[in-house]
């Protein structure tokens, strides 16, 4: 990857955390607007296995399966997708060292690991084996996630306390093939690391979720023992344990391990499925007992975390305070996530962002229809007013006065009508009036009131000044003035 750090698509990578057989670790920033930086981990695949169709099948399963996980104690995937043909997948940056680093610098001092904080471990991480084993699909299927990779390295003890299980690289799902390949020669491959796999998957049987509590047995028992369970100078070797060599309760090693604690993990390690426990749940809730009884409480990781490897400040924030300005500068760029081979013609096609904003810098502004809604929405707000002024007269009495009134103007033009029905007294006048005298010019719209609704003759000047005042008007009375200039 040359110099650190470096730009890679939208991200910049601070310098690489490990490398594997496939794929190597970057710790990366994600730079945004306005200052803001995301520190994350990019898994790349290695440049030499960029061309192999196996390895980027087993990344991109690998993607699609992570995508699914969303739980405490499951790594947090973000984004997957390739820059220059390199695909990568973007995870949560964990504060913490893996199981497998918490044992070795015990192993180096000649210590044990606290019994109460095995037990911990060993809860959380069944916590999370519970949570893949039961997921569903959206339709409600189950999709038989099975990690097949259980093992210390893929264990992560946080400073704040937590545990959480890495590493979805080699875990299958539903529909997919078994863990175990012949390949040409006759022999068989398998997916994950010899030393933490079940009876069943060496001896090519059917395998199911138990695999991995097996495998979890395993990591325990070397929890509380400090040594390894099942070794060999060939994989023969480890082979045969696996299969034959009988397994000491972990009490015969340390004495202070309590009866609850060794039934547990025999239990897991039962050679025969059928006798392990049926599920991680059931694992878990006897691991809970144990961590309870044990005394276990949230300061106890964090510290030994702290006594093994110190409390340095994290290697990212160093980096990204020597990061020039040029790198964390916002890439409009995307990473794009594939769906076949990645190809390095350019997108022709807009986006719907880009589009809208074409749109808008085009398209002109509807000054009149502005206005002309306002005068409508401000004239319908003038008559609702004046219908429930007409209602209340009405039924203080409205009658008698539109009586009195009609009865003056009789003489002039022509008999007193008679009184209104209940529900004609508050239908406004159809003349347009009211409306045009009601509604206030809008400041906003510097124009010219139309002509069409300027304030016509009819209305009485003491009718027009009290709305122009916000008071309301009798509209008997003033149907009855219009009524006499007819």
């Amino acid at each position: 990857m040359g110099q650190m750090p470096q730009r890679f698509g939208r991200y910049v990578l601070l310098d690489r955390m490990g490398v594997g057989g496939m794929a190597e670790v970057y710790r990366a920033v994600a730079p945004g607007a306005e200052g803001f930086k995301r520190d994350l981990v990019v898994k790349k695949i290695l440049t030499a296995q960029a061309q192999a169709t196996n390895f980027i099948e087993m990344f991109v399963h690998e993607a699609r399966i992570s995508a699914l996980l969303h739980h405490p104690n499951v790594v947090q995937v973000f984004d997957f997708g390739h820059v220059d043909g390199s695909y990568f997948l973007v995870m949560e940056l964990l504060r913490g060292r893996d199981l497998l680093a918490v044992l070795r610098s015990l192993r180096e001092r000649q210590r044990m690991m606290p019994v109460p904080i095995a037990a911990h471990v060993a809860h959380q991480v069944a916590l999370g084996l519970e949570y893949a084993h039961a997921l569903t699909s959206p339709t409600g299927e189950p999709l038989n996630i099975v990690h097949r990779d259980v093992s210390p390295s893929n264990v992560m003890c946080l400073r704040a306390g937590g545990v959480k299980l890495l590493d979805f690289g080699v875990a299958r799902a539903i529909g997919e093939v078994e863990s175990s390949e012949a390949t040409e020669t006759g022999a068989f491959t398998f997916k994950g690391k010899l030393g933490y796999m079940a009876p069943e998957r060496l001896l090519g049987r059917p395998e199911d979720h138990r695999v991995d509590l097996f495998a979890l047995g395993v990591v325990l028992w070397e929890m509380l023992t400090g040594r390894r369970l099942f070794q060999g100078k060939t994989d023969q070797d480890k082979i045969r344990a696996i299969l034959e060599k009988p397994v000491p309760a972990p009490s015969s090693i340390r004495p202070d391990i309590p009866p609850s604690l060794d039934a547990v993990v025999a239990r897991a390690l039962q050679r025969a499925p059928e006798n392990r426990y049926p599920t991680g749940r059931e694992m878990a809730d006897d691991l809970e007992t144990i961590v309870s009884d044990t005394k276990y409480h949230s300061r106890m990781l964090p510290a030994l975390l702290t006594e093994l490897f110190g409390s340095s400040p994290s290697a990212a924030h160093a980096a990204m305070a020597m990061l020039p300005p040029e790198l964390l500068a916002v890439d409009p760029t995307p990473s794009t996530t594939p769906s076949s081979a990645p190809s390095s013609a350019p997108s022709t096609t807009p986006s719907v962002t880009a589009l809208a904003l074409a749109e808008e810098s085009t398209a002109p502004a509807p000054a009149g229809a502005l206005r002309r809604r306002l005068l409508v929405i401000a004239g319908v707000t003038v008559g609702a007013a004046l219908m429930g002024a007409g209602i209340a007269l009405w039924s203080s009495g409205p009658r008698r006065e539109a009586g009195a009134l009609a009865a003056q103007a009789a003489p002039r033009t022509q008999p007193t009508p008679p009184p209104p029905p209940p529900l004609a007294a508050p239908t406004p006048s159809p003349e347009p009036a009211p409306i045009a005298a009601a509604a206030p010019e809008p400041e906003p719209v510097a124009v010219a009131r139309p002509a069409a609704v300027r304030r016509p003759a009819v209305m009485k000047p003491h009718s027009a000044g009290r709305i122009s005042r916000g008071l309301s008007i009798d509209p008997f009375a003033e149907a009855a003035s219009r009524g006499v200039k007819k």
